[in-house]
């Protein structure tokens, strides 16, 4: 899937949004030791190839838009 691929309606949007934070937060061994501050820098995007600071952020978006459109249920608290 490329960018210009899919377009997303705003509630999809919010969705993979949704999805995309978790699956962030969900990765760290002590989520509630990242900061916002480390995602967002983590999250900028950029000109290159990686299209963000973090190489693995641009497939990790894409898959949860991809959850999104294939109607995945959401991840929920508590994790599992």
């Amino acid at each position: 899937m490329t960018d210009d691929e899919v377009q997303l309606t705003q509630a999809q949007a919010y969705e993979a949004a949704y999805r995309f934070v978790w699956q962030y937060m969900d990765r760290e061994p002590d989520p509630d030791a990242v900061s916002l501050q480390e995602m967002v820098v983590a999250l900028e995007p950029t000109a290159d190839q990686y299209r963000t600071n973090d190489p693995a952020s641009w497939a990790d978006w894409l898959n949860c838009v991809r959850d999104t459109l294939d109607g995945v249920p959401l991840p929920r608290f508590p994790r599992t």
